[in-house]
């Protein structure tokens, strides 16, 4: 199996002395009815292509190519349109006055947790509910409030990088955390690169604290589709494959990355099989299948859209199987 993945920021198909703009994309075919090699795809000079392959411009060092596919052996074609990330949420809910006795301690001691890891990571801290230990009734409207401060009170710089610094108090009777999603800053005044964070809160005690009922809630997170840090993390895992990092003759080789920091794209996915011909390359006895992956920037004409000159439109007239609309 081989598997590539390919993005495009400009949508340019110019080429100079064979060299693809810089961040383009293109489709390349070859057809017998030619002597002219690979050419760029036009539907009407040449409607039915014996094989096609994506073109992507760099930066520095050549195009990166895909496989070259039989538009017949494509088994999968579809496309995502961009999502934005979104976080997670961790909510506690108070019901009910929260009773303390003079002279006793008055403490709730609140867990949040990171689920996302191989090993579920905590962070504890207390919210005194009878502060001056004379006995107190805090009404569930304020209750928040109060737990919402005790948090507030621990330096930023304290708490864990997977949960914000901020918290919501302003439902009434609930407190709600977010976890970070991917680009967000970190309370380490870093950036959150790995996946959208899932967190949830819990009640590990509630020392002399009568009557109140304390429940518990969660969202999940999500890292969406197409944003430059679920870009740019896949690129890094392909770079061997596509800019050349397994070829030692020039290392030591580290290509810049396609994506671009802001950007947003729409993903497109290609799967084909192999037809056994030497053109195809088929190995026997392996899983023979051709994955492209393509990342196009958010509404760029030459990328996206319904015009017949759009790269979508051209897969789509190219590809025998159904249209997609990203």
């Amino acid at each position: 199996m081989a598997r590539q993945f390919l993005i495009g920021e400009l949508g340019s198909t110019s080429y100079s002395s064979g060299k693809l703009a810089d961040t383009g994309l293109d489709i390349q075919v070859l057809d017998v009815s030619n002597d002219e090699g690979p050419v760029s795809y036009d539907p009407e000079s040449t409607p039915n292509p014996d094989m096609f392959r994506i073109v992507q411009g760099t930066t520095s060092g050549p195009n990166v190519y895909s496989n070259w596919m039989n538009p017949r052996n494509v088994i999968v074609f579809d496309g995502s349109s961009y999502e934005s990330a979104t976080a997670s949420t961790a909510t506690l809910t108070i019901a009910g006055d929260s009773v303390t006795t003079s002279g006793q301690d008055g403490l709730l001691h609140i867990k949040l947790a990171y689920l996302n890891g191989d090993v579920e990571e905590f962070y504890n801290f207390t919210a005194d509910f009878n502060a001056g230990g004379g006995g107190v009734t805090t009404a569930d409207t304020a209750a928040d409030v109060l737990i919402g401060n005790a948090w507030d009170a621990i330096p930023d710089g304290n708490k864990p990088d997977w949960v914000h610094a901020d918290v919501n108090v302003s439902a009434g009777t609930t407190v709600v955390w977010s976890g970070v999603k991917p680009g967000d800053t970190t309370n380490s005044g870093g950036t959150w690169d790995k996946d959208a964070s899932n967190i949830q809160v819990s009640i590990s005690s509630r020392s002399d604290i009568a009557t109140a009922v304390y429940t518990t809630a969660k969202t999940a997170g999500d890292n969406g589709v197409g944003t430059y840090y679920s870009v740019k993390k896949f690129e890094d895992k392909m770079k061997g494959i596509m800019y050349g990092y397994y070829n030692r003759r020039d290392l030591p080789n580290t290509p810049d990355n396609g994506a671009v920091v802001g950007s947003t794209y729409d993903m497109i996915t290609i799967v084909a099989t192999k037809d056994g011909s030497a053109m195809s390359g088929q190995i026997h006895g392996v899983d023979n299948l051709d994955e492209v992956f393509i990342a196009g920037k958010v509404d760029i004409a030459t990328i996206s859209g319904n015009n017949e000159d759009s790269f979508v439109s051209k897969l789509n007239e190219l590809i025998p199987l159904n249209n997609i609309g990203v």
